[in-house]
């Protein structure tokens, strides 16, 4: 059974070196030390991985809608180009209204026409006669 690639054997011999250079009186506070930043050494890592997991998610959102949205043009350009080519219009019900629409406005009847009346002349009539087509005397 290996840990990290550290075996029994290896393990033991660690052990071994350890009780030789410490000594019986300081292997405990250099245990407790161990422990120590072993334990602060997996906060860090949770915290990171807290951290980083929110942002990687809020980006992992903002792809998916724009995978979501691109889906949707290339849907639209793929019906107008099979509309192009079948000679069809293809029409999408209308996407979900504003909650507060605009009133569309009544339509108004044109201004009258203020430009000043002319009289036709004998020259107009001429004008007006070749232009229709007729010989002009």
């Amino acid at each position: 059974m290996e840990i990290f690639g550290v075996g029994p054997f290896e393990l033991a011999l660690v052990a071994l070196i350890a009780f030789i250079v410490l000594g019986p009186e300081r292997i405990p506070t250099a245990m407790r030390w161990l422990g120590r930043m072993a334990r602060q050494l997996r906060q860090m890592s949770q915290q990171l991985t807290k951290d980083y997991g929110a942002d990687i998610q809020q980006v992992t959102n903002e792809i998916s809608a724009v995978q979501t949205e691109l889906r949707n043009i290339q849907r639209d350009l793929s019906d107008v180009t099979r509309g192009l080519v079948t000679g069809t219009e293809i029409i999408h019900p209308p996407k979900a209204a504003a909650a507060n629409p605009i009133e569309p406005s009544t339509p108004t009847a044109p201004a009258p026409d203020s430009t000043p009346s002319v009289e036709p002349s004998a020259a107009d009539d001429d004008i007006i006669d070749y232009r229709a087509g007729k010989q002009a005397p």
